[in-house]
């Protein structure tokens, strides 16, 4: 059987032209693309969708306004500023600024739509009064239906939004403890570094103080991407170093990496390693939290209901007013849905904290700290050995003493107190640097003998000094 072979130009125009649905292509291999996503892929750490720990070419996100108006609720308090705050006559200030308020800003779109609605019920019922409209047109006033929603579902509404403002503001309150405990920790590990690292490790304390202040920028980055790594941390790092972190897959975790190679390079006591890598810990869980607030926001479920039951309800709302309101329905309903947009919105600014959080002004005070903490070690050291504390500066060696005989008690009491101190009759003296500690045997106290005479006779009892 053979079966002939048609040119395709012929075949094309037998058969029929089939519609294509560009759009419908493009929706499938996006959801293809969203279904082959990996899970275990690295942390998505922009709200705008890039990479920001991983963005190899350095360039800055261009966030839109809405976004880039987060940066306006960025507020660092000082005296000044809480005066201000507590002014007899900040309600009436307020009230002029409200067309500058980034929050109104932001609802507007929603407040111009119950607005549009609202004077579109107003003309229709206003043409109705005047008997312009068609005869058949029905009356939109009054609504019994709009009213018993209305006010059947007000308290829902109200629950729905103190629930999203509440959650939202716990992660925003969470977030903010975290960094807080951030800045305590790299102020606390500097220290135990310039106090515990030997005075001839001088590299490894300016190393562990770049790394600290490289860590604080490098965790700001991966939840503010507006900056690059490039310029925080250029005067800040050695050229080496900071390739070494901009080539990084997770640059965070890689600085955690490098402070806790310093900590183990220097000899110390273990107990003070084991201290600072406590602090280590922290910052590990300060990351993974701050992650988890990026990658877990409430319940969508919430979000999207508390959106769509909000709409609806300012929606409605000019049908039930009217009737009681008239024209000026149109004022009050743009009111009410600035308070309830501007709630609504509120909440949904604070899901999100880092993009309000004050994170460049909390880096600021870690560098300024970690640096300061290294700058005053030596100066901090000279001092207190001039007051007396000889033992901070490891050159000066202590003054020769008179070596008392082992023959007095008070002085063979003093040294046996000192080894029971010690906790195994010795007198340890470690070097600090993991060797075998070097002991001291005490030899014990001399019992000075005391002769008591008794009717059957004398007899020598030794009495101890103490």
């Amino acid at each position: 059987m053979q079966v002939s072979k048609v040119p395709s130009s012929a075949s094309a125009r037998c058969l029929p032209r089939l519609p294509v649905r560009t759009s419908r292509v493009c929706q499938l291999s996006v959801r293809c693309q969203a279904a082959n996503k990996d899970p275990n892929a690295p942390i998505q750490s922009n709200p705008l969708g890039s990479f920001s720990s991983q963005n190899s070419s350095g360039a800055v996100v261009t966030a839109p306004r809405n976004e880039d108006a987060r940066k306006y609720f960025r507020t660092v308090y000082d005296f000044p500023q809480w005066q201000k705050h507590r002014s007899q006559s900040r309600l009436v200030r307020r009230l002029f600024t409200i067309p500058q308020s980034h929050v109104i800003q932001n609802a507007l779109p929603s407040i111009m739509w119950v607005t549009f609605t609202s004077t579109c019920v107003a003309a229709y019922m206003y043409g109705y009064d005047l008997h312009i409209l068609p005869e058949g047109f029905p009356t939109l006033a009054p609504n019994a239906a709009c009213s018993a929603f209305i006010s059947n579902t007000s308290v829902a509404l109200s629950l729905l939004l103190v629930f999203r403002t509440n959650s939202s503001y716990g992660r925003w309150d969470e977030a903010r403890k975290m960094w807080g405990g951030l800045l305590n920790r790299s102020r606390d590990i500097m220290r135990q570094g310039a106090t515990c690292f030997p005075d001839d490790q001088v590299e490894a304390k300016k190393a562990l103080a770049r790394w600290t202040v490289a860590f604080a920028r490098a965790l700001r980055i991966h939840f503010q991407p507006e900056v690059t790594i490039e310029s925080e941390l250029q005067n800040i790092l050695t050229p080496a170093e900071l390739q070494m972190l901009a080539k990084s897959q997770h640059r965070p975790v890689r600085a955690i990496h490098a402070i806790s190679q310093i900590i183990q390079s220097v000899r110390m006591s273990s107990i003070h390693q084991q201290q600072m890598s406590n602090n280590l810990t922290f910052f590990h869980d300060v990351l993974g939290g701050c992650e988890r607030l990026l990658r877990a926001p409430i319940p969508v479920s919430y979000t999207r209901h508390t959106a769509r039951f909000l709409f609806a309800w300012l929606t409605l709302l000019p049908f039930a007013l009217y009737g009681s309101c008239g024209v000026s329905v149109i004022p009050v309903c743009t009111g009410i849905a600035a308070v309830l947009c501007g709630i609504e919105e509120i909440g949904v600014q604070c899901e999100e904290p880092f993009g309000i959080l004050p994170l460049d002004v909390i880096c600021n005070r870690i560098q300024a700290d970690v640096m300061a903490t290294l700058k005053d070690d030596a100066d901090t050291k000279t001092v207190l050995a001039e007051a007396g504390l000889i033992s901070l500066i490891p050159s000066m060696s202590l003054p020769p003493t008179e070596h008392a005989s082992p023959s007095d008690p008070v002085t063979a009491a003093a040294a046996a107190a000192l080894a029971a101190a010690n906790g195994n009759g010795a007198a340890s003296h470690s070097n600090g640097n993991g060797s075998k500690p070097v002991s001291t045997q005490v030899p014990p106290p001399v019992l000075a003998p005391v002769t008591v005479t008794s009717s059957s006779g004398s007899m020598n009892v030794r009495i101890s000094p103490r």
